[in-house]
């Protein structure tokens, strides 16, 4: 049988429809009035035209916030994310056993009062594209509140870092000297424990790579492609029904 709902999701689902209509009511005030501002100022070079585009573009970042606020408190937070959460293709059931074991290893360096562990876990790409710019001896360089770390290779590297946000930037050192492109992120350390962020660089010096929790990483990013088609099957559904009833 269907575990029925309980108090508490039935609390969420509740907020899920209220943050809904505050979406739908900002977002559709918004854009009329900057598409009524638009005819208005239509005289004035350039200005109409921008203003119109502005509206329509908050049109539409509403209406897909406003389908996404819907779907997460009719499906709730499990469903969405397995149905709307896409993660890269290399983060195989395999890789995934990897990240979870490397990200709940214990510290390798003390724990202090106050403070937590950024655990880097760097990624090597298969093949250098650019072997002018880098070479097996390549190692990231790791930066954690204007401290920088340059990484002794490709195992995981605990840094000991302040409970709280935490600033982190990285990148690939060149051959020639300079760096590459660098990628950046803040990220939450728990006190008295490891949190996890995964470096995937770039075998290309022109592109910066990526930067994510471990969570992230197996859970995915969200796919607006997806979220788009199911918004406009919504729109299609609700026209449907307005025209049977109207």
């Amino acid at each position: 049988m269907a575990e029925e709902a309980g108090p508490g999701q039935w609390r969420d689902r509740a907020l899920g429809f209220g943050a809904a209509l505050a979406v739908a009511a900002v977002c559709g005030v918004s854009s009329l009035g900057l598409l009524f501002l638009g005819a208005y100022l239509d005289g004035v070079i350039l200005l109409g035209a921008i203003l119109r585009l502005i509206g329509i573009q908050v049109a539409y970042a509403g209406v897909m916030l406003c389908a996404f606020c819907l779907l997460v408190s009719l499906l709730g937070a499990d469903l969405f994310a397995k149905l709307f959460l896409v993660r890269d293709k290399a983060i195989t059931p395999e890789v995934e056993r990897e990240l979870t074991a490397m990200r709940e290893a214990p510290a390798t360096v003390p724990i202090t009062a106050g403070h937590g562990v950024l655990r880097i876990l760097a990624v090597k790409p298969l093949l250098w594209l650019d072997p002018d710019a880098y070479g097996d001896d390549t190692t990231p360089v790791v930066v954690v509140d204007e401290v920088e770390h340059r990484l002794p290779g490709w195992d995981p590297y605990d840094i000991p870092a302040l409970a709280g946000t935490v600033e982190v930037a990285t990148w690939l050192p060149m051959r020639i000297g300079r760096s590459g492109r660098q990628v950046d992120g803040s990220f939450s350390v728990a006190e008295g424990q490891v949190t996890a962020v995964v470096y995937r660089p770039s075998s290309l010096p022109e592109l910066p790579g990526t930067l994510a929790t471990v969570a992230r990483e197996v859970e995915g990013d969200l796919s607006l492609s997806r979220l788009s088609w199911v918004t406009a099957l919504l729109i299609g559904l609700g026209f449907v029904v307005w025209l049977a009833f109207s």
